[in-house]
């Protein structure tokens, strides 16, 4: 009878923590507008898209590059280069221009 206590207790503590995690989870969600989803930091409960592409541009001194893989809103514009399409993925290309082939907000 006390392993099937300590089972149980065990169970509570792993699931309050599990709690704990996902409550202190970072605010912000993706929301549709129009054809595009966009991340909006002061936002919070489930997403409402999904984005072909996570990423957003992110500035580190004079350099404005693609973070991809990081949700965020975009702390600049780059001077060149473009988005391209491959197969499902649009990708960003530092080093071409020219207009844009896809849109990586686009919803999936």
């Amino acid at each position: 009878m006390k392993n099937w206590v300590r089972v149980l207790v065990l169970f509570v503590v792993v699931a309050v923590a599990l709690t704990a995690v996902a409550s202190a989870a970072a605010p912000g969600r993706y929301k549709k507008q129009g054809v595009a989803c966009v991340w909006d930091a002061n936002d919070n409960g489930p997403d409402q898209c999904s984005p072909v592409n996570v990423g957003h541009f992110k500035k580190a001194g004079d350099v404005c590059t693609w973070a991809a893989n990081e949700k965020g809103t975009d702390d600049c514009t780059p001077t060149k280069g473009r988005f391209k399409k491959d197969g499902k993925n649009c990708n960003w290309d530092a080093n071409d221009n020219g207009p844009n082939q896809c849109d990586p907000r686009a919803v999936k």
